[in-house]
């Protein structure tokens, strides 16, 4: 039988780097053995998901290149893909699994289960909630009352042992199984029994997953034998941890927009709880800011609101984080792979060709995995320096349609002279939007150090005017003509080149740092280098 692997995502927010990491492996696994790999929305969760998240998602995966054989929008012969669109599918089997008596309506209010919980804890004993006999007069009293009942499932009367590929065999002894819901009360089935229906219908034989899924798997198989269906494989991935050594969630986003606030907060002097003033920067609602506030919310765009008023960074937590920062899928894909998988022989630098042909189960590691921002950045500036010019230009777009930057504002052509000055300099986008901004904004500040160095020591703000002139008098406006008239000018004037490179470098960006003379004169017009020159001249005219 073909292997078949799925990605299942939860469309309540946007896609973490971890789920991105899931359907590499996923797609990894199904390619190495000339599989099949999916893509199913898993949206049962109807007061969380949303369509916007789910373009997102899909948005984000094809952004990387990890498509799916069959997904929501390709089709495929095992859809429909999304959950909420096979209800009656799951209704067929909740009513086979009622009929046959392993199934059956469960009538406890939430209150009342928060006092069975409630009770366990006075006792000392962990609560597994066990099946409850109601007579008819109750359950007609329930009705009366309004109560929807909910669906469970009754555990199985032995022990349950999940053999992991990656973990090795794992076993929930009996007593520790509880009846599990498998229906809400609003009539959709709950990601367990969902999972289960869909894997099995869909011919998934590789279930691979993040290890905070493991303690699930033990009631999936239990679904799967009151189904009597094969259990497919199991691979439970190592978690991501951040640099500190707690997992990469979400709310690191919310404690460290927190954190800024509080801290602004305190240095403004404002009375203790009132964040007026915070909502009104943040431009968010004050009912929202207090209950993020008060860490009843860990809501992202309430935390990036905070942190964008703030003028403060928050850590890079999803896909859109990377994509947002400039990152290149490329890049990104590769360093992903590595986190929880070693293809051996200290191989790091791979296509995704390569990873195809090395991946094997058998290599993934079973302890978490840290994200290192630093060797990502590296790795990304690797595939910077080696990817052809039409691909990064092709990918420079799409990072312009997810960010605000001055390179907007450039030619196509005018983008692939600045990535042949830069790609070799700058890891990602957003450092190249970082260094090369004199290249649109002529400097309204200048290194001081710089200043003293190359203007006001050596004669070099006298030397201005023959730069001028001599820049003035070149007919060759490229980089080679550039470099060739600038070397007859130092020439003549009896200097090194530096003493000429420099100072014009000071004029034309604010510092002594840029590409090659030649190339940097060579993206601006004569006349905007003579007058960057001029304004210099006024700007940085010695005291006295």
């Amino acid at each position: 039988m073909a292997v078949r692997t799925r990605f299942a995502p939860s469309p309540t927010g946007s896609l973490h780097v971890g789920g991105a990491r899931t359907a590499l492996y996923c797609l990894l696994h199904a390619r190495h053995l000339r599989g099949e790999y999916v893509l199913r929305i898993e949206d049962t969760d109807q007061a969380r998901s949303t369509a916007a998240a789910e373009v997102g998602i899909l948005a984000d995966l094809d952004w990387l290149g990890l498509m799916a054989d069959e997904d929501p929008i390709r089709g495929g012969a095992y859809g429909p893909y999304r959950q909420s669109e096979r209800l009656s599918t799951y209704n067929t089997f909740f009513d086979e699994l009622i009929a046959n008596g392993t199934a059956y309506e469960a009538w406890e209010t939430r209150e009342e289960l928060g006092a069975m919980r409630e009770a366990a804890v006075s006792e000392k004993r962990n609560f597994r909630y066990k099946r409850i006999e109601y007579t008819a007069e109750q359950i007609a009293q329930f009705k009366s009352e309004g109560r929807e009942p909910i669906v469970r499932l009754s555990h199985p009367s032995h022990d349950i042992t999940v053999n992991d590929a990656i973990l090795g065999p794992i076993t929930i002894i009996e007593e520790e199984l509880e009846d599990i819901v498998i229906r809400k009360t609003d009539g959709f089935p709950t990601y367990h029994f969902a999972v289960v229906v869909d894997d099995h219908l869909m011919g998934i034989t590789q279930v691979l997953r993040g290890q905070e899924h493991m303690m699930n798997s033990h009631k999936h198989v239990g679904i799967m034998e009151a189904l009597g269906w094969p259990e497919p494989k199991f691979g439970h991935l190592p978690t991501i941890n951040n640099a500190t050594g707690g997992k990469m969630s979400k709310r690191d986003k919310a404690k460290q927009a927190r954190a800024a606030a509080r801290d602004w907060h305190t240095e403004q002097k404002f009375p203790k709880g009132d964040f007026t003033a915070l909502a009104e920067l943040a431009g968010v609602e004050l009912a929202e800011v207090e209950r993020f506030m008060k860490k009843k919310s860990d809501a992202i765009h309430t935390a990036e609101a905070i942190a964008t008023a703030l003028m403060v960074d928050l850590p890079m937590i999803e896909v859109m984080d990377f994509r947002k920062g400039g990152f290149l899928p490329e890049g990104l894909l590769n360093y992903l792979a590595l986190l929880g998988w070693s293809p051996g022989n200290d191989l790091e630098i791979m296509t995704m060709d390569k990873m195809i042909e090395l991946f094997e189960l058998k290599d993934v590691g079973r302890t978490s995995a840290r994200f290192d921002i630093k060797k990502l950045t590296w790795m990304n500036g690797e595939y910077m320096k080696s990817l052809p010019t039409t691909r990064l230009l092709d990918l420079m777009d799409q990072w312009l349609e997810v960010t605000d930057s001055w390179i907007g504002t450039l030619t196509r052509e005018q983008r692939s002279q600045l990535l042949t000055l830069y790609r070799v300099r700058c890891a990602t986008f957003m450092e190249l939007h970082s260094s090369a901004e004199f290249f649109v904004k002529a400097p309204t500040s200048f290194d001081p150090k710089a200043v003293v160095k190359w203007i006001h020591k050596g004669g070099g703000h006298a030397r201005l005017a023959d730069i001028h002139e001599g820049l003035n008098a070149i007919s060759d406006w490229t980089a080679e003509g550039l470099e060739t008239g600038i070397a007859a000018l130092a020439a003549s004037l009896d200097v090194g080149m530096g003493k000429i490179a420099q100072p014009l470098r000071v004029c034309l960006t604010g510092t002594s740092v840029s590409p090659g003379i030649g190339e940097t004169l060579s993206f601006f017009t004569k006349d905007e280098v003579l007058r960057r020159i001029e304004a210099a001249q006024i700007a940085l005219a010695p005291e006295g």
